[in-house]
């Protein structure tokens, strides 16, 4: 499979256009705006940008919990790399991460990094000078700190489990095409605002290549008939046998960590639920007068929120294990199915092998058509749970707002 970088660098200029970006007549211009970098924003909701050669936001990716609820409803895309980080301060403080009063300073900690492009540490300098002077606008006491970007092995990782690229093209990357690379993959999940959703999404995509290419293998072999009739049915067996085992776990995964009905979700909520409370009161009490009489009583009551989260974080992390434990077997399965259909093909015959060589643009082109149609119709298939997620991060978030303004009164 011989997946072509450039057309996948064009198919990323064609989506950002679509985010109304102007295309720029002036070609060094045009080579500036392919110029792509990564900005990570981090108070504890991490949030991550892919930036384009203007420094104008093209993705915007939750990395945690916190990171989701914070951008849930927000419009990030366009915006410049300093409009982006000032919107996550205000929205920081807006709902409680950053607080106001008598927090210590580091408690009240942005951490930026930026990599990438020729102008990162230009651009660094000018996002971190953008967010002192939001802090300062906001009444805040805080500090803004230099961390060390992601480094390029690591990016390659995401890069790989996303199936967009083979391992060998991604290896074979320059830092230059990796930020490119890495850009469309984040294009690629914008809608799907949680890290649960989209690790679904890509577990589900891997399998479904997977089943592509021996899909396309199959009915290579069922067109030479005659005498491979009978390989062409035992292949076909073993790939349905492995179509079964990816259904298994795609709808184990669903089940037990996607859908709103699932042990997992709700604790989650009530994870976050827990989150809100520890927010609202720590804005309270930074809100009081140190050596005032209520500020003693208030702390108590804090260090109760604290660690009724702490047992909620506790209760959501055992039931992930658990369910990362159940998932253990279905997916030996899969790999099972998966290594009975290399074991077959393995000892295909010299005239088998030749077809499927001489076959290989039409194998290609099938890989390729399901890469192209499986975002879709995940998105078909989920598109209600989506919405559902993205509704309840907007309504956690807006009443998340509310008790925060009223705590700091």
């Amino acid at each position: 499979m011989k997946t072509k970088i450039l057309s996948l660098l064009i198919a990323l200029t064609v989506v950002v256009s679509s985010f109304a970006f102007i295309a720029c007549s002036n070609k060094e211009e045009q080579a500036n705006k392919e110029d792509y970098s990564r900005m990570t924003v981090d108070i504890n909701p991490s949030v991550e940008f892919m930036l384009d050669g203007e420094n104008k936001v093209v993705s915007v990716t939750a990395l945690n919990d916190d990171g989701s609820l914070l951008i849930a409803g927000e419009a990030f895309v366009g915006k410049t790399a300093e409009e982006a980080t000032e919107l996550v301060v205000t929205l920081a403080t807006e709902t409680g991460y950053l607080v106001k009063g008598s927090a210590e300073v580091s408690e009240n900690e942005v951490k930026i990094s930026v990599a990438g492009g020729e102008q990162a540490a230009q651009l660094l300098a000018s996002v971190k000078e953008k967010i002192n002077t939001k802090l300062e606008q906001l009444d805040v006491e805080g500090k803004v700190a230099e961390v060390q970007a992601m480094g390029l092995e690591a990016m390659k990782e995401i890069v790989k489990k996303s199936g967009v690229y083979t391992a060998e093209e991604v290896d074979a990357m320059t830092e230059d095409q990796l930020y490119k690379a890495m850009a469309l993959v984040r294009l690629e999940t914008a809608s799907l605002i949680t890290e649960d959703l989209r690790e679904v999404y890509y577990s589900a995509k891997e399998s479904k290549i997977t089943f592509a290419q021996s899909e396309q293998t199959a009915k290579v072999i069922e067109a030479m008939g005659g005498v491979y009739t009978l390989i062409y049915n035992g292949y076909k067996a073993a790939v349905d046998a492995y179509s079964s085992a990816i259904t298994a776990v795609d709808n184990f995964r669903y089940e037990q960590l996607v859908s709103p009905d699932s042990q997992y979700q709700k604790a989650l909520q009530a994870l976050r639920e827990a989150k809100a409370e520890v927010l609202k009161q720590r804005t309270f009490v930074a809100s009081l007068d140190v050596n005032g009489e209520e500020f003693a009583s208030a702390s108590i009551t804090l260090q109760g929120n604290e660690e009724a989260y702490d047992k909620a974080l506790a209760a959501f992390e055992a039931l992930g294990n658990t369910v990362n434990d159940n998932l253990v077997a279905l997916i030996e399965a899969l790999r099972s199915s998966e290594q009975a259909l290399r074991s077959i093909e393995s000892s295909f015959s010299g005239n088998i092998q030749e077809t499927l060589q001489a076959k290989a643009q039409e194998i290609e082109d099938g890989i390729n058509q399901a890469k192209d149609q499986f975002f879709a119709n995940f998105e078909e298939a989920h598109k209600e749970d989506i919405k559902a997620i993205q509704a309840q991060l907007i309504a956690q978030k807006q009443a998340l707002k509310e008790a925060i303004a009223n705590s700091a009164k």
